[in-house]
């Protein structure tokens, strides 16, 4: 296998991900990328090598061809990112045909019609969340009360999973996306400590089996005989990450954008049937993935006028294709009224989030909740913001009303 040491000479590979800035505003160094050098090689914090690529075209070429491996980046001795436990046997870190196989397991409990059929709870859950929150000493902070305990309701009861305690899963979260935020050590320690929990949890829903998707994948691991163990309890920890996690930080982030610029909210607040659309601009515009699931290729390709060989990887960075001046018109503008634009915030190809319609319908009913219940909603100070991980997101958003 090719080591990432194969790449081209390079006088010096740029250090990557970047140096943090706080906020989702677009960041001037990938739009200079795109212009100037789509495909660069970077040193990533692991000391290996991989080429960052930022336009639109090549993101989405590589996010759906098959010779871009995610089991080579996270298997064997090929390049990474860090040298954590990356669950080589979850469903992130497969190809197809067995990506194929376990997504076809979840695919029907996170349907847009499944989705639709519990908005009408998420809706209530909305409200009870806000209606706690109104009486609050002000300021608060909507991430505690509220942008966490969404979804993290959600995907528990969706699991069947107790409500488990926020700080903790907020910890497991940290560690599950951490790129320079903790040491390779800690990541390891916190994922067999999530899953110990998980393990647990396992034990006892299959001592007492419910209505629930834990249940339903564990009859797969337990009757038919489709998913190891090792993939049951990884589909756990990409279900409570990935569905709690990721929705959570996405809806703080949201927040945040639209407060940061009161005008932003205040339209919402005037016309909640732009909220849909809006959304789909928000997260375009949001550049909150400043790194990436790595890729490796499987044979050379020609990508950028570069030629990736075999073995070496690539980082494909949404958040920059999202920015591509080649596809949308005034890239950096955040226009609520613009037509709901495609984008790749939910990923693309065989690996487009499974979770996407689920995390859409919570998005819009706690704008919805939030502008109906909250229309007086404003900033109390500056967020606080997560650090030296692979996306960035508010870990604490002070408001009053």
């Amino acid at each position: 296998m090719s080591q990432p040491e194969t790449l081209p000479p390079s006088p010096s590979p740029v250090p990557f991900p970047f140096p943090h800035r706080d906020g989702l505003d677009p960041l001037p160094e990938l739009a200079e990328l795109r212009r100037d050098a789509p495909v660069l090689q970077v040193r990533l914090p692991s000391g290996d090598l991989a080429w960052l690529v930022t336009r639109h075209a090549d993101v989405r070429r590589i996010l759906a061809d098959a010779r871009f491996s995610r089991a080579r980046a996270t298997r064997g001795e090929g390049p990474r990112i860090n040298r954590t436990t990356t669950l080589p046997d979850s469903i992130l870190a497969a190809d197809p045909p067995e990506h194929s196989r376990l997504r076809r397991l979840i695919s029907p409990a996170l349907s847009a019609r499944r989705a639709e059929a519990m908005r009408r709870d998420i809706a209530h859950l909305t409200h009870d969340l806000l209606a706690r929150l109104e009486p609050l000493p002000r300021p608060a902070d909507l991430v505690a009360h509220f942008t966490r305990p969404l979804p993290l309701t959600v995907i528990c009861d969706l699991l069947g999973t107790p409500r488990v305690d926020g700080d903790r899963l907020d910890a497991w979260n940290d560690a599950l996306r951490s790129v320079t935020a903790m040491t390779d050590a800690e990541v390891m320690a916190a994922v067999a400590e999530m899953t110990d929990y998980l393990t647990g949890l396992i034990a006892a829903k299959r001592a007492h089996p419910g209505d629930d998707m834990l249940s339903v994948l564990i009859a797969a691991r337990d009757e038919g005989d489709r998913l190891s163990e090792g993939e049951l309890v990884s589909f756990c920890i990409v279900l409570l990450a990935g569905g709690y996690g990721t929705t959570a930080d996405r809806l703080a982030g949201l927040v945040h954008l639209l407060l940061e610029q009161p005008e932003r909210y205040e339209l919402l607040c005037h016309k909640p049937a732009l909220i849909p659309g809006a959304i789909e601009e928000l997260l375009r515009y949001a550049q909150a993935v400043v790194g990436a699931n790595l890729r490796v290729a499987t044979e050379d390709v020609v990508l950028g006028g570069v030629t990736v060989k075999e073995g070496e990887a690539v980082v494909a960075l949404t958040s920059s294709a999202n920015h591509d001046e080649r596809v949308y018109a005034e890239p950096a503008l955040l226009d609520l009224t613009r037509a709901a634009p495609a984008h790749l915030a939910f990923g693309h190809g065989a690996h487009f989030c499974v979770g996407a319609q689920l995390a859409r319908v919570q998005l819009q009913e706690a704008l919805t909740g939030l502008v109906n219940h909250l229309p007086t909603l404003h900033p109390a100070g500056p967020p606080e913001w997560k650090r030296g991980q692979i996306t960035r997101a508010p870990r604490t958003l002070p408001v009053t009303w």
